[in-house]
C-alpha cells in the first residue's frame, strides 16, 4: 500500500482520538483498519478518501489557542516615530 495511505490513516486517527475512534468514524471494523494502517492490506479507495476528508477538515479549521501576538491595530501618528510631525 502506498505510504501516503498509511500516513493519512495514522494522521486521521490522531485527529479523532485513536484507531478505534477512527474505525467508528469510518464505519469499519478496528481489525480492518489495523490491517490498512500497518500496510498489510490495501485500504479501499472510498475509505482512504473519507480519511483524507477528516485530515482536510482539521487543516481548514482555525488554530486552537494562542497562535502568537494579536494583530496590530492601526495606530495614530504619535506612536510611530517616522510619522511624527516636526
Amino acid at each position: 500500500m502506498p505510504e501516503v495511505h498509511i500516513r493519512t490513516l495514522v494522521r486521521a486517527a490522531q485527529i479523532v482520538g485513536g484507531a478505534e475512534a477512527l474505525a467508528l468514524r469510518l464505519k469499519v471494523t478496528p481489525s480492518h483498519l489495523a490491517l490498512w494502517m500497518s500496510g498489510a492490506e490495501p485500504c479501499p479507495p472510498n475509505i482512504f478518501l473519507r480519511a483524507v476528508d477528516l485530515v482536510l477538515e482539521r487543516a481548514n479549521q482555525p488554530p486552537r489557542g494562542p497562535s502568537g501576538p494579536a494583530p496590530r491595530e492601526e495606530s495614530d501618528d504619535s506612536e510611530d516615530p517616522s510619522r511624527r510631525r516636526r
